[in-house]
């Protein structure tokens, strides 16, 4: 009789590790987090990544008109729901290109973006740099970019340095085919 208690508690162990694919899913679930009881969670608590929407890495994202290539946007991580013109980029690089004939680019770096499919319109935040080849550094917290005046528009604190000047202020509109900018607000100007 021993002998098939001993046997007894083997199988216990054995046919536990034997069905785990079975009751896992189950016991992971009960444990996580925003476990509701019901076996259905509410999506829109969730990440993202719910139903009726798209996560995607390494994105790139061009717009060009008349065969001429206005700006290139390349994001680590895009979300978007199929059914809303907004989509969410986080470590975002971009470039903008200015007027053909002087080969002006912009380079943009930021933790997020937005871009509207609809609007065209670019919002990009946290801890947004800036740089032009003509040697400026932009540094500012949020910045949108408006697509039909080729412009990028700032209503954040600004930081601008370049070889012997230092600048800041409370706004800043940049027009990226011209590489002008306006800053306006609490202007400060440093010039060694």
């Amino acid at each position: 009789m021993l002998k098939d208690t001993r046997n007894l508690l083997w199988m216990v162990p054995i046919a536990v590790l034997i069905t785990m694919p079975l009751w896992k899913p189950l016991a992971a679930d009960f444990l996580s987090p925003d476990y509701r009881g019901s076996g259905a969670s509410d999506p829109s608590l969730k990440s993202p990544r719910s139903a009726g929407s798209s996560e995607m890495t390494g994105v790139q994202i061009e717009q060009s008109q008349n065969g001429t290539k206005d700006w290139q946007l390349t994001a680590g991580r895009l979300y978007s729901k199929d059914d809303e013109p907004d989509m969410q980029l986080e470590d975002v690089q971009a470039l903008f290109f200015g007027t053909t004939g002087e080969h002006e680019e912009t380079r943009i770096r930021s933790q997020k973006a937005w871009y509207n499919t609809d609007s065209k319109q670019i919002t990009l935040r946290g801890d947004v740099v800036i740089r032009n080849n003509k040697g400026y550094e932009m540094l500012t917290e949020s910045l949108e970019y408006l697509a039909a005046e080729k412009q990028i528009r700032t209503t954040s604190p600004v930081n601008i340095q370049g070889s012997n000047i230092k600048v800041s202020g409370n706004r800043l509109l940049y027009d990226t085919a011209t590489g002008n900018y306006s800053l306006v607000g609490h202007v400060m100007c440093r010039v060694w």
